[in-house]
Formats: structure tokens, C-alpha cells, sequence
């Protein structure tokens, strides 16, 4: 039996189908190798009166660890606490969920500092990302949730 004919395509706009196809490619590899990931998108958000979003974390649980992908805070409403309010809920939920830690990156120019505050420690960093600055991989222990 001969090897099929392959070819490398590149796609500057890849469809929805095609990117869920390769990540379900690569889920089921993992899976393989160290069990079902468990994955779980969630979001903690910050609702005005008129239940508009304010900020928000978004993020998704898996292995036993809260991936943090975004947080936001209207530039207006910063500095009042809000952010560390969300953090610590969706660290909440992550800890109700059996997560043992937290991970997440930011750049030099958003917020070390205030993840710092809130526990997290630095534990890499890319330097040159994005241009001419870093990128700093942060991470931080949950402990057990009261009463387990």
C-alpha cells in the first residue's frame, strides 16, 4: 500500500470546521495520553445596572487546572477592587471544581503587578513577545476548598 499524496496548505482564514477538526485531533491525543481533559469553558462576569458587561474572566478548567484566557475591566471602573473580585470568583469556582492551580500570561504592559497582589508568581517569561517587550507566565497554588 503506497502512502497517500499530502500537500501543506496555508489558510489565512480558517473556517470554524476546519481549526475544530484539528483541536479535536490534538483533544483526543492528549487524551489518550493522560485521560480526558475535562474541558470546561466558564466565565465570571462584572454587570452594571442595565446588566451590561463590564469586565469579565474568561477562562476554561481542565486537568485539574484554571487556564485564565481573558480579563477585563472597563478602563472607567479600574483601581476599585473589581478585578480582584473576579479573579478570586472564577479562582472559586476553579477550586469547587477540584482545580489544584491557576495559569494565565500578560504582557509588560497590562498587569503583573496586580497579579502579583492577588498571589500569582511569575514562572516564565518570553522576552521579544509582543514586539520588543515580554510576556510573563504566571501561575498560582489553589488550596482545597473549606470543609474537604
Amino acid at each position: 500500500m503506497s502512502e497517500p499524496t499530502l500537500r501543506v496548505v496555508p489558510d489565512l482564514a480558517p473556517s470554524p470546521q476546519d481549526v475544530a477538526l484539528v483541536r479535536a485531533g490534538l483533544m483526543a491525543y492528549n487524551d489518550a495520553q493522560k485521560g480526558p481533559a475535562g474541558v470546561k469553558l466558564i466565565a465570571v462576569y462584572l454587570r452594571d445596572a442595565d446588566d451590561a458587561i463590564q469586565g469579565g474572566v474568561v477562562g476554561f478548567l481542565a486537568w485539574r487546572w484554571l487556564s485564565v484566557e481573558w480579563v477585563w475591566v472597563d478602563e472607567t471602573l479600574r483601581g476599585r477592587g473589581h478585578g480582584a473580585a473576579l479573579l478570586r470568583e472564577a479562582e472559586s469556582l476553579a477550586r469547587n471544581a477540584g482545580c489544584v492551580g491557576v495559569k494565565l500570561d500578560t504582557y509588560e504592559f497590562q498587569a503583573r503587578p496586580f497579579y502579583e497582589k492577588q498571589g500569582y508568581v511569575v514562572f516564565g517569561v518570553l522576552e521579544g513577545y509582543p514586539a520588543e517587550t515580554r510576556t510573563y507566565y504566571m501561575r498560582k497554588e489553589l488550596a482545597s476548598p473549606a470543609g474537604s
